[in-house]
């Protein structure tokens, strides 16, 4: 989906600062299973941090001919990555560089969303996958034929 317009995007602290002992479960579970040529003797178990932040887009789209708002959470593996990286980098003042990235620099490509929903929340669609290929200026093309 691609949006007309970005908003905003909303910063919430997440609902709780930890896995649930549910959901360490199945991280560690999943890990554990290991891949089909993973030596299992070798790999390590680690967990996931969890980011204590949730990320929500506010924006617009143009359905029928009529301007709509809405408001997605965002569960895009490279926002989390983006947030813990300019967290390491910057500390305390991590917000200015990673709304730069989130609200500047990514709508200004060709910014699209890949929206799905999870298995806990089948009727909640969350912005699974953030798409942003560089725009690209309008070309005059020949004739095929001269």
């Amino acid at each position: 989906m691609r949006p007309a317009h970005i908003e905003a995007l909303d910063i919430t602290p997440a609902q709780s600062s930890d896995w649930s002992e549910e959901e360490r479960k199945k991280l560690v579970q999943m890990q554990a299973q290991g891949g089909l040529f993973d030596a299992s003797d070798a790999k390590a178990v680690t967990t996931l941090k969890k980011l204590p932040f949730e990320f929500h887009y506010r924006y617009e789209c143009i359905v029928d001919g009529e301007v709509r708002p809405y408001r997605h959470k965002i569960v895009d593996w490279e926002a989390g990555a983006l947030f813990w990286n300019v967290y390491w980098q910057h500390g305390k003042a991590w917000e200015q560089p990673f709304r730069a990235k989130m609200e500047a620099d990514l709508p200004s490509k060709d910014l699209m969303f890949l929206m799905g929903t999870i298995h806990r929340f089948p009727d909640q669609w969350l912005i699974v996958s953030l798409l942003y290929p560089p725009r690209v200026a309008p070309s005059s093309q020949g004739q095929l034929f001269g």
